[in-house]
């Protein structure tokens, strides 16, 4: 195994592996960023209608995460061991928990999607222009699903340059079709929101394809399994690694409910407000995006040191990267600051909203560093000691007994504008820090998952 002992050879390390993640999933978020910009011409109300209808995508996307990430802490274990066959058969049960999730979704919003919309707005326009977006981008949820497995395990054992290149394509077709059906160009029918929708099934679809072609044509490449690897795992192993995943499932599916609670409460103060959350939150992502890069970069190396034994290496090498990704998102956090109002005005957003949205956008970069704090904590470090059950009663219970309620009484209670209300919200942010580096100096996090398996 690579020597990291040296902070140059770690810094190396964690850009050979964080910086692909990292353009791969600011790829993916620019995608998301150009469907609003696109549909922020067609007013604040189709703005609202995308950004709750993207917010139901990011339940499903979140728990897949949780499903993935928990299968992940193997995945990288045994890439420490270089153990191949169980790889594909941890890929196996990654596929058949992601698509019966993913067809959930599907079936759920196809059918429902008025009455899902209408629990985050009352507005009768958002409603109908979230139903029409939703009848299409529902049809995303499987392939993403799909190609989420690959993307996610090849983090793991450290070819992340594909997953970036299926990503870039997918955000190049995105684009184009947004311009082409939005507002009707170069003589496409003007589709609106639903032309939005159709540009992105389009896109996730090529996204898929892709990867599963070069992964296929690749010479020798570790994820080209056949079915019958992938699901020749045993259901004693199943329920082994769902154990130690199971938490991370429920940790990701029950903290991406709660933070969506938030937008509920932020629709009592009006569709601007939905707005001006939306814009604020959309930039905030693009810089998320290289630092959950190198989070998950983090639990690559920091899972493979312990799959190796090598267990003071891992408490050292988690120790340097939390102070250099702390470092790093400081820079990065002033620099959205300072172009707040000038990113403010690239979604045709009247002069109120876009104040409005200028403040959330400060508020967002004040706490962007105490939000990487807590998730390379908990993403990067803890639960790549299997430490899951932790990490859940510790997210779960910060956004659902005090995040939620201080949202509530922001809105209704106190009648705070949006800003404050999301700055009051972040409290939750600081105190999980807290409680999660205490856990992660005490080494109760650390242990050996794969160090006995024999899966064969």
């Amino acid at each position: 195994m690579t020597d990291l002992s040296t902070n140059k050879s770690l810094i190396q390390k964690i850009l050979k592996i964080g910086l692909p993640i990292a353009i791969q999933n600011f790829v993916g978020t620019l995608l998301n960023l150009i469907d609003n910009m696109m549909i922020g011409s067609r007013g604040e109300a189709a703005l609202a209608a995308v950004s709750i209808s993207n917010r139901i995508f990011f339940i499903m996307i979140i728990t897949l995460f949780g499903v993935y990430s928990g299968i992940g802490i193997y995945t990288a274990q045994y890439w420490g061991k270089k153990d191949l066959k169980n790889i594909k058969k941890l890929m196996g049960m990654a596929f058949t928990i992601g698509l019966t999730l993913s067809t959930t979704f599907t079936l759920v919003t196809l059918l429902l999607p008025a009455e899902l919309i209408s629990i985050f707005s009352r507005d009768p326009e958002v409603i109908q222009k979230g139903t029409s977006y939703l009848s299409i981008a529902a049809l995303t949820y499987i392939p993403v699903s799909l190609s989420f497995v690959f993307s996610y395990t090849s983090r793991s054992v450290h070819r992340t340059k594909i997953p970036m290149i299926a990503s870039i394509v997918a955000l190049s077709i995105n684009t184009f079709l947004n311009y082409l059906f939005i507002n009707g160009n170069w003589g496409m029918p003007e589709l609106g929101v639903r032309g939005a929708a159709i540009a992105t099934l389009t896109a996730r679809l090529v996204e898929l394809t892709l990867l599963m072609l070069i992964i296929y044509n690749s010479k020798d490449h570790p994820l080209a399994g056949k079915l019958k690897e992938f699901f020749g795992f045993s259901f004693a192993m199943f329920k082994r690694v769902l154990k130690t995943a199971f938490p991370v499932i429920i940790n990701e599916s029950a903290w991406v409910v709660g933070v969506s609670v938030y937008f509920i409460a932020y629709g009592f103060l009006g569709t601007a407000a939905i707005a001006s959350a939306q814009v604020a939150l959309t930039i905030s992502d693009l810089i998320w995006a290289f630092l959950i890069g190198m989070g998950n970069a983090t639990a690559v190396l920091v899972g493979n040191q312990l799959g190796a034994n090598k267990i003071e290496s891992a408490f050292s090498i988690a120790k340097r990267l939390v102070k250099m990704e702390f470092v790093v998102t400081l820079f990065l956090a002033v620099i959205y600051a300072a172009f707040g109002y000038l990113i403010a005005g690239l979604f045709g957003l009247t002069d109120e909203t876009k104040d409005m949205a200028t403040k959330c956008i400060y508020v967002t970069a004040a706490f962007i560093p105490i939000r990487q704090l807590g998730f390379v904590y908990i993403v990067g470090i803890l639960r790549s000691g299997g430490d899951t059950r932790f990490c859940m009663f510790l997210d779960i219970g910060m956004v659902w007994f005090l995040g939620i309620p201080l949202a509530f009484l922001a809105v209704l209670v106190f009648k705070l504008p949006i800003y404050w209300a999301m700055a009051i919200i972040n409290i939750e942010e600081v105190l999980k820090v807290v409680f999660a580096r205490h856990r992660f100096l005490s080494k109760k996090w650390i242990n050996v998952l794969v160090e006995h398996e024999d899966d064969h």
